[in-house]
């Protein structure tokens, strides 16, 4: 059996056994064209991808073939409620990756004495597994403890010097959009990639937190939670796979610097 959780509980606690996962290698694409009269074939304006889904095949195990059965089904549709909106999915055969997903379709299920066989069908509306952690910086005592394995981010760097340099790494295979973190002191700030350039307006104090979030459906500006998008020109940030390399120049810079992001994986 294949070890898995969903929403943070594992499949075994209730009685759910992982047989197998069929997620495909790639998501299915979407062809855009347009059709001309008068016109052979289509003109193409590219594919895109659409959703992932797959399958969970399971047996559900009980005690008895009356009480502790129905028990642990009722435990499965309590997990797999879709009015929770979006749950997250581990794997022990793909270790270091979640999966941002919900049931959707039919659950039918096969009776076998004590046992039933169950095929739960699975969509990733954001078809792309993640890391299991972000680059944010953590600290002892913020839920880690020694020998966890985590590895501490190297994503955030103290800025001192206008014109400085600053090297970001993606090791997925896919873009991100990170959240970029300000907190310190600067005035008339400009971050450039070499293609694009975000300016932040006016000064910012030592106590000062401002936050990018490059996100395409959020795109926000915010200085000590406030929205400030006004202060900025309104330049967002996509980070390729790879190293991209920023360069900062400011009045009297003294701050941190930090990219916060998970890597997004094509399978």
């Amino acid at each position: 059996m294949i070890l898995a959780t969903a929403d943070g509980v594992s499949f075994a606690s209730i009685g759910l056994g992982l047989k197998s996962h069929n997620i495909p290698v790639l998501p299915p694409t979407k062809d855009n064209t347009l059709e001309l009269a008068d016109r052979d074939g289509v003109i193409d304006f590219g594919s895109t991808y659409g959703a992932r889904t797959f399958n969970l095949e399971c047996i559900v195990m009980a005690e008895d073939s009356t009480i502790d059965y129905h028990n642990r089904v009722a435990q499965v549709a309590a997990l797999f409620n879709i009015r929770k909106g979006d749950i997250l999915f581990t794997f022990s055969d793909l270790p270091g990756k979640r999966y941002v997903a919900r049931y959707a379709g039919t659950m039918d299920i096969q009776k076998l004495i004590f046992d039933g066989e169950v095929s739960i069908p699975i969509k990733m509306n954001d078809p792309w597994p993640e890391a299991l952690r972000d680059t944010a910086v953590r600290e002892y005592g913020q839920g880690l403890e020694y020998d966890q394995g985590y590895v501490y981010s190297d994503y955030a760097t103290w800025i001192s010097l206008s014109g400085q340099n600053v090297l970001v790494r993606n090791e997925g295979s896919m873009s991100v959009y990170p959240i970029i973190r300000f907190s310190g002191a600067f005035e008339n700030l400009q971050l450039t990639d070499g293609v694009s350039t975000l300016i932040l307006n006016g000064k910012s104090s030592a106590s000062d937190v401002w936050e990018i979030n490059c996100d395409p459906n959020k795109c926000t500006v915010k200085k000590n939670g406030v929205n400030a998008y006004s202060s900025s020109n309104g330049v967002f940030f996509e980070l390729l796979p790879g190293n991209t390399s920023f360069t900062v120049t400011a009045v009297s810079p003294t701050f941190n610097l930090a990219f916060i992001f998970r890597y997004k994986y094509l399978y």
